[in-house]
């Protein structure tokens, strides 16, 4: 590793996500890289993978392991980034809080999610209020510690007329790798988005690339907003007494869908009224896949 560039720990490295990101400061070539990493994961394929790479692999838990543990993980920190798993989303706190005792210069959870306001999604709450919590802390460091939050859309996995920001995630990683180095984006939130379509307009789009419009038009399924509700609810419900995967994802599902496809909160518009810089403006020369150069690739090689 140089020791003249800052060094990035990645925290869920070995997910979609994370390997993105990864990937990015790979390439980026400006950031030492090391990735936290539970020990029951230490000898996984796609951590080895890493280490062949140059990643530096830290053995620990971030929702287990005590302050003190947690304080040899951040030794030689600059930047902490998050990509950890839904389910985890609380558990950050104790590291953030580690993170700025131990005078990490920049601090950014794991959003990379769609913009929206408090109150709609239980997930997306769970994400505000760790933001709130690091900016309680960054606000008590002194300036030591600052805080970046970025939100990506609705990724390309993929009422009909809401537009809807969407992100490669193939390309999080570019996106994420200049705005951790971005003196402009301390302590601020950014909006990462490649195109804004309406949900109508992408599936025209994606039925035209796919060769089988017909075929798929005779088996769509349209979902109202009283049966999205309804299965938001009884999710909800099931989840609290079984603690089932099934009814947990009815749920969480059926908020985003809710939140994006009826109140319309994924869209350029409401990040900026959320507070989000642009990411497009701040970074124009970034290479991006607009969704219709993207279905073209995905009916070729299918889903990556």
């Amino acid at each position: 590793m140089s020791s003249q560039q800052p060094t990035v720990l990645v925290i869920g490295g070995s997910g979609r996500t994370g390997q993105s990101v990864i990937d990015g400061l790979l390439e980026s070539g400006q950031y030492n890289i090391a990735a936290l990493t539970r020990p029951s994961s230490a000898s996984k394929p796609a951590v080895n993978a890493l280490r062949v790479r140059g990643v530096e692999i830290r053995i620990g838990d971030c929702t287990a392991d005590p302050p003190a543990k947690l304080a040899e993980h951040l030794q030689g920190i600059d930047v902490l980034l998050s990509a950890i798993n839904t389910e985890s989303t609380l558990e950050q706190k104790p590291i953030f809080k580690a993170a700025v005792v131990a005078g990490v210069k920049r601090i950014i959870p794991c959003d990379f999610e769609t913009p929206g306001a408090k109150g709609v999604r239980d997930v997306h709450d769970m994400k505000l209020e760790v933001r709130e919590y690091i900016q309680k802390l960054t606000a008590e460091s002194g300036g030591r510690s600052a805080y970046t939050f970025i939100d990506i859309g609705w990724v390309y996995y993929t009422s009909d007329d809401k537009p809807v920001l969407l992100t490669d995630v193939h390309h999080i990683g570019p996106w994420a790798a200049r705005i951790v180095g971005d003196p402009r984006t301390v302590s601020q939130y950014v909006i990462v988005w490649e195109d804004e379509l309406t949900l109508r307009d992408s599936r025209e789009i994606a039925e035209a690339a796919s060769g089988e419009a017909q075929a798929l038009r005779e088996r769509r399924v349209t979902l109202d907003k009283h049966t999205l509700l309804k299965r938001m609810v009884e999710g909800k419900v099931q989840y609290a007494e079984t603690k089932e995967c099934a009814p947990l994802a009815a749920w969480w599902i059926s908020e985003y869908i809710f939140s994006v496809h009826f109140l319309g909160e994924n869209s350029l518009e409401n990040a900026k009224k959320l507070g989000a810089l642009d990411a497009k403006q701040l970074y124009p020369n970034i290479v991006q896949t607009p969704f219709k150069e993207y279905v073209k690739k995905f009916y070729v090689q299918g889903a990556a």
